[in-house]
Parts: structure tokens; C-alpha cells; sequence
């Protein structure tokens, strides 16, 4: 009986390693179906700028959302911006006749790019439900309907919130014409904050602090902004120093990185970017309480610099609902926003990007034993921002590609390589 058992055990785990090897075999490629794609462009940027806010205008009126028209240059520019996240990762989108086909191929991890996966599938036009018309991973056709239902499954499983059913029923409509599609969204009807939440959630490794923390602390920030206590111009370290010391006084009760990320998220709402104070807001979910619309930060400076500050706090507070790439990444695409639209790219406004990451990491890491030495150590703007010196400004898009070529080049990573040695030598970062 007990040798019968034994084999069968035997037999159920032979078949599902031959199984499980099958698929890797099946799924599985030495080559990549897509060629390389060149590195995100400012064009991209405005490109995928331009949407979000045909997005937001979509959803701003009364009543049923108009269509959105996204071009097939436009799907593609939002891929290339996307793949920049994913190390390795190539995609393309195209518009065929009653149809969007997606294609991707992306490494396979720990492989050195000697493995990858392929992928291509099809969404026909549609309206009330959306549906895939094939799916293809590897060599193998997958069942549309089945294969999207586990994946609805599997973003509420990864993501939390809701993710996957939010986004499957995000749109209710798809149409296509030529190189355009129209699709009708229903965001307004699915809800909320969910999504960014739970994909921010899953960026961090952990679920985001709850809306009434962040509220909580700006509602320290801001109580303490109009009674006086910090100064309405002038230096914003006071305010990070306030934030942080609200941060320790919640520690012990709610542990260092979540009161961090709380206050820091407050922080950043009420004197964060204007452009990127729209990414925190749908992580916080803020109620405008009595007194915050007195909390104008707009004078307040770092290294003499408003645009410093706002890029400082909002990495800052972006690196602690996610991770150092994604941060990073988001710098990276406001600069090469900023050659086609704002004059040019500003290592300074990376260099006050990684500073303000960089605090994040320093503070989030450490044991709220450590706090109070390490607040101890923030006494001027230099102990927490490096000096801009010698690190090049605003460079018009002829200028960066001559010196830089582009954000893949040897020549940029040094220039990244030199402000993370400038950061490692701040006061804050020092060891001991």
C-alpha cells in the first residue's frame, strides 16, 4: 500500500516537472521577436503627457466621458517610456484593420539576455466588455477569454485594491479608423484611487499607508505653516526637518517607513511639483481640510532654487511609495519633457531629483532607533542637497545630443555616476 502511494507521489511529481518543462520549452525563446528600440525621446514624452491629458479632460465633464483618440505614434511612444522601467523590455503597437495588436519580448531574468519570452496578442474592437482576440506566448496560442480572466485575477492578487477589475473594466468601447483608436473610458464609474494605490503598493513591496495618515500629517504641515511656526519664505529644510520630526513622533506606533512615507507624502502635496503633485494625489486621496489653502509654499527654496525644491520633495516622496527605478525613471522623463517644451535638460534638476531619493533610502532603512542622530545631522540645506557645481544646466536638445547623446550613453551614466558620489559624500549619508 505504502509502496503504491509512493509511486503514485513519484508519478504525480515526475508529470508535473515534464509539464512545467514543456511549457519553458514551449514558451521559452533564444531570440527576442523585436528588434531594439531606440531609448525615449522627448517627442515620447510630450507624447504620453499629451494623453494623460486628454485622459483627465475626458473625465472632467458631466456625464458619460467623451472617447479618447490615441495614434499608433503614441501608443508607441507610451511603450518606449514604459520599457525604460523594464531593463531589457521591447514592445510595439500597431493598428490594424478593427484591431490593436500589442507585441512584446522581454528577457528572461539571471539570463544575460540569452533567453527570452515572446508575446503578441490582439484587442478587437468592441463595445461593453472588452475581449482579446488571440494570445500568443512563445509557440503557444493561449485561450483569449480564460487567459484574460486569470490575469484580471492575478493584478488583485499582485496589486490589491482591486486592480485587475478595475482595469478590465476601464474602458466600454474601442473603435479603430486608419492609424487612430477612439476608446471610451469608464474610470469615473470603476472608481478612484484604487489602481495608482495598489500598483504603487506593489512598486514598494508593501501596502501604502492609509489616506487618513497623510491627512493627518498635512494637517500637521499645514497647521504649522499657518500659525507662523515655519516660515512662509525663504529655506524649505525647516519644513523637511518639521516633516521628519512628525514622522518620529509616529514611529514607534506605526514603524519609520510607514510614518515617513506618511509625512513625506504630505509633504510633497502641499509643496510638491504641480505636474507630479498629481501622481502623489492619487496615492493620497486627500480632503482639503480648513487651513490648507493657507500652506503657500510656492516662495520657499532649496539651493536658492524653487524648482529645486520641488523636485527634491517630490522624489523624495515618489522613492517612498515605490522604488529607486521607478523615481529615477520619472526624473529622467521630466528632463526630456523639459527639451522640447521648457528650454531644455538641467542635471541640477537630477541632481536635486537623487537627493531627494536618496534621503528617502537613508531615512527608510534605518531603525527609528537611529532617527534622532540622523536628524541631528540635518542642520543645513547642504547636508541633505549637493551643491550644483560644475554639473551642466539647462542644455537645448541640439546641445544634449552632442555632449550626451542620449539617456543609454556612456557619457550620461558618469554624469549620473558623478551626483551619486557627490551624494554618498552629503552629511546625512556619511557613515558614522
Amino acid at each position: 500500500m505504502l509502496r503504491s502511494l509512493f509511486r503514485f507521489l513519484l508519478g504525480l511529481v515526475l508529470l508535473s516537472v515534464a509539464v512545467a518543462l514543456l511549457a519553458v520549452v514551449l514558451v521559452v525563446e533564444r531570440e527576442p521577436s523585436l528588434s531594439e528600440s531606440p531609448p525615449p525621446a522627448p517627442e515620447d514624452v510630450l507624447a504620453a503627457r499629451g494623453f494623460a491629458h486628454s485622459v483627465k479632460r475626458a473625465l472632467a465633464g458631466e456625464g458619460e466621458p467623451e472617447p479618447v483618440v490615441v495614434t499608433e505614434a503614441r501608443f508607441n511612444s507610451m511603450v518606449r517610456l514604459g520599457a525604460r522601467f523594464l531593463p531589457g523590455f521591447r514592445g510595439r503597437v500597431t493598428l490594424e484593420e478593427g484591431a490593436v495588436r500589442g507585441e512584446a519580448s522581454a528577457p528572461v531574468p539571471f539570463t544575460r539576455g540569452a533567453l527570452w519570452v515572446n508575446a503578441a496578442a490582439t484587442a478587437p474592437e468592441f463595445e461593453g466588455e472588452f475581449a482579446l482576440g488571440s494570445l500568443r506566448v512563445g509557440r503557444l496560442n493561449l485561450p483569449p477569454g480564460l487567459s484574460l480572466e486569470a490575469g484580471r485575477i492575478a493584478a488583485n492578487l499582485l496589486f490589491g485594491n482591486g486592480v485587475g477589475d478595475t482595469v478590465a473594466g476601464a474602458a466600454t468601447r474601442l473603435d479603430v479608423e486608419g492609424d487612430a483608436a477612439s476608446i471610451t473610458l469608464a474610470i469615473r464609474q470603476v472608481g478612484g484611487n484604487r489602481v495608482a494605490r495598489g500598483v504603487f503598493g506593489a512598486l514598494r513591496g508593501s501596502a501604502l499607508p492609509p489616506p487618513e495618515a497623510v491627512e493627518r500629517e498635512m494637517a500637521r504641515i499645514a497647521g504649522a505653516m499657518a500659525r507662523g511656526e515655519l516660515p512662509a519664505e525663504g529655506s524649505f529644510l525647516p519644513h523637511i526637518r518639521f516633516a521628519l520630526a512628525s514622522a518620529l513622533d509616529s514611529a514607534a506606533a506605526e514603524g519609520p517607513a510607514e510614518a515617513y512615507t506618511a509625512s513625506i507624502l504630505a509633504l510633497a502635496s502641499i509643496c510638491g511639483a504641480r505636474d507630479f503633485t498629481t501622481v502623489i494625489g492619487g496615492l493620497v486621496d486627500h480632503r482639503v481640510e480648513a487651513g490648507f489653502e493657507d500652506a503657500d509654499c510656492s516662495p520657499l527654496t532649496l539651493n536658492g532654487r524653487i524648482d529645486s525644491r520641488r523636485h527634491f520633495i517630490t522624489a523624495a516622496a515618489v522613492q517612498a511609495a515605490s522604488n529607486r527605478g521607478y523615481s529615477v525613471t520619472l526624473g529622467e522623463f521630466k528632463e526630456l519633457h523639459d527639451i522640447a517644451a521648457a528650454g531644455g535638460f538641467d542635471f541640477t534638476d537630477i541632481a536635486a531629483n537623487n537627493s531627494g531619493i536618496r534621503m528617502s533610502n537613508r531615512m527608510m532603512a534605518a531603525p527609528a532607533g537611529e532617527w534622532p542622530a540622523l536628524l541631528a545631522r540635518i542642520g543645513e540645506e547642504s547636508d541633505v542637497i549637493i551643491d550644483y557645481a560644475g554639473l551642466p544646466s539647462i542644455m537645448p536638445d541640439e546641445e544634449f545630443r552632442a555632449r550626451f547623446g542620449d539617456i543609454e550613453s556612456e557619457a550620461y551614466a558618469a554624469m549620473l555616476a558623478e551626483i551619486e558620489a557627490r551624494i554618498d559624500g552629503l552629511p546625512l549619508h556619511k557613515a558614522n
